[in-house]
């Protein structure tokens, strides 16, 4: 026996559970994905430390302990542990993939933005908002969102980056110096869990900082392309105006109808269409059916959990990681 908030648990009990209507078994206490991988059941995973979002499943029925992430009913099923039977449900998600691509161009967007098109050998699937890890021959693996030029253009390259180069940055720095057109590397994934879903969520409210702007603009675009039509707020951010690299596709997006935008700069305005301040401090006022995306720093994504939470919407997001983090070095998502 042993005790979890003050309640005696049977460890050695065994319960039923079900995903996504797939029936199997676990112990009281036992990792969740822990279990339905030992019984041969598909669950989506990867870095297996809570941290990509593969795993995510929402609790439809039952108890669990640990593991909880943003949104209502949702759990990090390779943290969470069964404390009663159990129905789960899981969205599903492209295979892993490992494709070869070179660099097709580089485009510099702004003074430390540079754009990156890629030509596959074939075909990648990934979901609108996930990213993949990235290996140019030579240098090490990082993590980017396949998205759309800046510019709001056309692009006849299979993919595109949005990269910021960052001062001492291994990969980031070599682009257009040691990495050129033709460069070649191998890619995997797709990963993550911040990719559009057409469900029942009555408005979208996206929230991007810097290249966060990358996946936001992917799930923009396939939100717009959806036959079920909602409400758009579009918050970017950046440190001045410069640093707004984007700012060809957010005029074109402007003129859309079912889009609110709303930019901020740190550094005080020169025009009264940007406002002073962070993304943090211009989201609307949130409702229980909105469905929040957001792309930026992890102090950006904490800022917006907390919101989220409290209004009991629902926070689709993979933060940032910068690529020296010792504990998760695995994730270098938009960073050197």
């Amino acid at each position: 026996m042993a005790s979890v908030n003050g309640q005696r648990i049977n460890m050695a009990k065994l319960h039923l559970m079900t995903a996504n209507g797939v029936a199997f078994s676990t112990r009281t206490g036992e990792v969740i994905l822990d279990s339905a991988l030992m019984q041969g059941i598909e669950f989506p995973h990867d870095c297996r430390v809570g941290r990509c979002g593969s795993c995510l499943a929402r609790v439809v029925n039952g108890v669990t302990l640990g593991g909880n992430a943003a949104g209502r009913g949702m759990i990090h099923a390779c943290q969470a542990r069964a404390l009663s039977d159990l129905e789960l449900e899981f969205d599903h998600q492209p295979p892993v993939q490992s494709v070869n691509a070179q660099v097709a161009s580089l485009i510099y967007r702004a003074s430390d933005v540079i754009e990156v098109g890629l030509k596959l050998t074939h075909r990648l699937d990934y979901l609108p908002g996930q990213y993949c890890s990235f290996k140019f021959r030579g240098f090490p693996a990082r993590s980017f969102s396949p998205t759309l030029p800046a510019d709001g253009s056309h692009s006849e390259n299979d993919l595109t980056l949005h990269v910021k180069q960052v001062r001492n940055g291994r990969v980031s720095i070599a682009l257009g110096r040691d990495i050129q057109v033709g460069h070649k590397l191998k890619i995997e994934g797709p990963f993550g869990s911040a990719y559009y879903r057409d469900d029942s969520e009555d408005r979208l409210v996206l929230v991007a900082s810097g290249t966060g702007f990358a996946p936001i603009l992917s799930v923009l675009l396939a939100a717009l392309e959806d036959s079920h039509k909602k409400p758009i707020v579009l918050v970017i951010g950046a440190r001045n105006l410069k640093s707004l690299y984007m700012a060809s596709a957010l005029s074109d997006l402007n003129r859309r109808p079912e889009i609110q935008l709303i930019v901020a700069t740190n550094e005080p305005p020169r025009y009264k269409v940007v406002r002073h301040g962070a993304p943090i401090d211009f989201l609307p006022a949130l409702r229980p059916t909105d469905g929040v995306y957001a792309a930026g720093s992890p102090a950006m994504i904490d800022e917006i959990a907390r919101k989220v939470g409290a209004a009991g919407a629902n926070l689709y997001a993979d933060p940032f990681e910068p690529a020296a983090t010792p504990a998760n070095n695995w994730l270098t998502r938009n960073f050197a």
